[in-house]
């Protein structure tokens, strides 16, 4: 039986998540010719090419595609498996940035149960507009972000894509067919926000902003009020508001991607396993 080596796996996924094998090379730590070898072993090993390649861009072939689904659950069962025996021991501060709309889903389960196994970490979460965090990080002050990004962006590594949908409260007098449509928004540099004004203009339907507000806490009771209407993804839709179908444009997916710097500590390589694992079981 052929067997898969795991370093050939992690340069393989690497490659894949970023398109590049420069890129690639920084997350693994390797010189871009080792990345390169990696490949070619493994294409040798699988006897399938596993990328096309053209002078600009690398993307994963049809056999390429069939080995990713496979290696990124090898691999994540792998590292779960040796941090459930091994217990290492993980210290030191990760500064979070995390899209407001996480810290209400699932995946504070996940952060609380990270905390409680790594008593020596000092976890720091800041809240934010998916925006201000991808330029936060690029100045430094965050560890890890896990945020939305815009159509076209090839920011971070995606995680999932999530629907997103118009939403209004369950009582609201707004059913979107208004001549002028009120929106209750996030400020910019909102993502959400973005798509929003992207797909209305592209539909030549009119609208005016109503209620902006960074809290969601704020949104939700503006929409549950009929102040305005606004939009969410499917898995972080507040509680209490109703999906509002079959009259206004879709809105199509957002991307939701965790970034990081290409050299951060265990703590932080840690922390974002266990991010994506609890974002792609929700």
């Amino acid at each position: 039986m052929r067997s898969l080596p795991p370093e050939l796996l992690r340069s393989f996924v690497a490659v894949a998540q970023n398109g590049s094998f420069t890129t690639a090379s920084e997350r693994v730590n390797l010189s871009q010719s080792t990345v390169s070898q990696h490949i070619r072993r493994l294409e040798d090993v699988l006897g399938q090419p596993l990328f096309e390649r053209d002078t600009r861009n690398v993307r994963l072939s049809a056999h390429g595609e069939a080995l990713y689904r496979y290696a990124e659950r090898i691999l994540n069962l792998m590292d779960e498996a040796v941090t459930s025996l091994c217990g290492p021991v993980l210290d030191g501060v990760v500064r979070l940035g995390l899209s407001e709309d996480f810290a209400s889903s699932g995946l504070t389960v996940a952060l609380a149960d990270f905390v409680q196994r790594n008593p020596g970490v000092e976890l720091a979460i800041t809240t934010g507009m998916s925006g201000d965090l991808f330029r936060e990080l690029d100045e430094g002050r965050y560890d890890l972000v896990f945020a939305k990004r815009l159509s076209g962006s090839q920011r971070g590594r995606m995680i999932r894509s999530e629907p997103l949908y118009w939403c209004a409260g369950p009582r609201s007098p707004l059913t979107g067919e208004e001549t002028v449509l009120p929106l209750a928004l996030h400020p910019e540099p909102s993502v959400t926000r973005t798509r929003i004004f992207e797909t209305l203009k592209t539909a030549n339907r009119p609208y005016r902003v109503a209620i902006v507000s960074s809290s969601i806490v704020v949104l939700k009771a503006a929409v549950m009020a009929g102040l305005g209407v606004s939009a969410f993804g499917a898995y972080v839709i507040p509680e209490g508001l109703m999906r509002l179908e079959g009259v206004l444009p879709e809105l199509g997916e957002l991307d939701y991607v965790i970034d990081r710097p290409a050299s951060v500590s265990k703590a932080t390589l840690a922390l974002e396993a266990v991010l994506t694992s609890a974002a792609k079981d929700m």
